[in-house]
């Protein structure tokens, strides 16, 4: 595989990755403030979202590739 098409197949993924670390790591330094409870139920409603795409976007590459095999 050429590393163009991996970064294509994996995308999705890879994002997901970036997202949830970067919510994990907003609990370094994390106060009971309501700025940083905004921005930790903000993160998570996306982290959720992302993971959602994650999940139909590798869900309709398996179909794919399953409807391709099943042509041939």
């Amino acid at each position: 595989m050429k590393m163009k098409q991996i970064f294509f197949r994996y995308s999705h993924w890879l994002a997901f990755f970036f997202l949830s670390l970067s919510f994990v790591t907003m609990f370094d330094n994390f106060e009971k403030d309501t700025a940083d409870i905004v921005a930790a139920v903000m993160g998570a409603i996306g982290l959720v979202s992302v993971g959602f795409l994650t999940f139909i976007v590798e869900k309709n590459i398996r179909k794919k590739r399953k409807d391709k095999n099943n042509k041939v």
